[in-house]
């Protein structure tokens, strides 16, 4: 996976949800994430869950 411009997430979690991804769910995830919080006002870190929940969904990935 190439080094990513994207912000570490806050929470340690997702953080090492994140790092888990390849280049598109990582995409994926990046954008539910700026959808939830500039256009539903969700702060940084609900959007950040919210997006991981979603990643996994989409992507079908085990929760850990």
């Amino acid at each position: 996976m190439s080094k990513s411009s994207h912000p570490k997430p806050l929470s340690t979690e997702v953080n090492r949800f994140v790092e888990s991804l390849d280049d598109d769910a990582r995409e994926y995830f990046e954008e539910r994430a700026g959808i939830a919080e500039y256009e539903a006002g969700l702060t940084r870190e609900e959007a950040e869950r919210f997006a991981m929940e979603q990643t996994r969904v989409r992507f079908k990935l085990a929760t850990f």
